[in-house]
């Protein structure tokens, strides 16, 4: 009959310690971005053959973004039978800027008694693109594009993943009273459980 007690108390305990548990294979912050470009080179190649467009020159500025957009966007294009060239004289010029690749997270929207706060990662990106022949611009348009969803803090450095540094976001400071109370809070609800767990196992 003691046994009823202490299952009690370890059902207690184990619920208070699952109300954390991350959804598994959520995606990365490269992910989400190379979704967005998936869906841009899409956008880019249906106006090229429109245009009977079957050869192009790509051109990006030299930022780490720029760079990452023009890699994705090169890969779409000639995995689309398109061929790239290095000369503008011969070739549509494709011309993408990127004025903005962020991820920012916001101060914690739920709290868990044990493990990590959850917090609002959004993503916002902006795309310009240009395609022009022979100097006559024949497209130009930018794209806006975003991404929300509840991430746990303890996530982050996994959905990180990558070196560019547009991958790695700011998070929003915490307010006072949570940094305080949060702690208290936990090392209280440890020594209620610790007290119920030796008194009700003495009984």
């Amino acid at each position: 009959m003691k046994s009823q007690p202490l299952l009690g108390t370890m059902v207690l305990i184990l619920a208070l310690a699952s109300g954390n548990v991350s959804a598994a294979g959520r995606p990365t912050n490269l992910d989400i971005f190379e979704r967005q470009l998936d869906t841009l080179s899409a956008k880019v190649a249906s106006v090229l053959r429109n245009d009977n467009v079957t050869s192009l020159m790509l051109e990006s500025g030299s930022r780490s973004a720029d760079m990452f957009v023009r890699q994705n966007l090169l890969e779409h294009l000639l995995n689309d039978k398109f061929t790239v060239l290095n000369d503008s004289a011969t070739a549509s010029v494709v011309r993408v800027g990127v004025p903005l690749m962020e991820v920012s997270y916001s101060a914690p929207v739920k709290s868990h008694i044990f493990g990590a706060s959850d917090v609002l990662r959004s993503m916002r990106s902006e795309y310009d693109v240009e395609i022009s022949d022979s100097g006559r611009v024949a497209f130009a348009k930018s794209f806006a594009m975003s991404f929300q969803d509840t991430v746990s803090e303890s996530e982050i450095p996994e959905l990180e993943v990558g070196s560019y540094g547009f991958l790695h976001g700011r998070i929003e400071s915490t307010a006072f009273l949570d940094t305080v109370f949060q702690p208290v809070l936990f090392v209280a609800s440890a020594a209620v459980i610790v007290y119920l767990f030796f008194t009700l196992r003495g009984t």
